[in-house]
């Protein structure tokens, strides 16, 4: 049995097709366009944060791109029929950004930029 080392989320996204890489690019402007947000890339994920405090991360699962977001699954906004997030509120490792929103479409891209921005003013602007 031979060890195959697991690939770096750069290196899977530079697999990926052209409109999967759009979406993160777009996603990331979203986060990175806000004063003092920093991008940081680890092997699985790319983790946004706002001085320390985490405000989401994305990774790719598949195909599909998935935004998490350091808000509580079950806020109004996310109730009102318009997103569909997955709580992910009972795994260790999403304790810090529980709610889990795929992104693999125009429309589900444009949802996942506003609740960016919904997060964002929320813990940067404490609106």
């Amino acid at each position: 049995m031979t060890y195959e080392p697991r690939k770096s989320f750069a290196q899977r996204l530079d697999e990926m097709d052209a409109e999967t890489k759009n979406y993160y690019k777009e996603v990331e402007k979203t986060f990175t366009e806000n004063p003092g947000v920093k991008a940081r890339t680890s092997l699985r994920c790319v983790t946004f944060r706002h001085q320390k405090e985490v405000l989401g991360k994305v990774a790719l699962g598949g195909k599909t791109l998935k935004l998490y977001l350091a808000m509580d699954p079950n806020e109004s906004m996310l109730k009102d029929g318009k997103y569909h997030p997955r709580d992910l509120s009972q795994t260790k490792a999403y304790e810090l950004v529980p709610t889990m929103l795929p992104i693999k479409s125009e429309v589900a891209l444009r949802k996942a930029k506003s609740a960016i921005q919904y997060v964002v003013l929320r813990k940067i602007f404490n609106f």
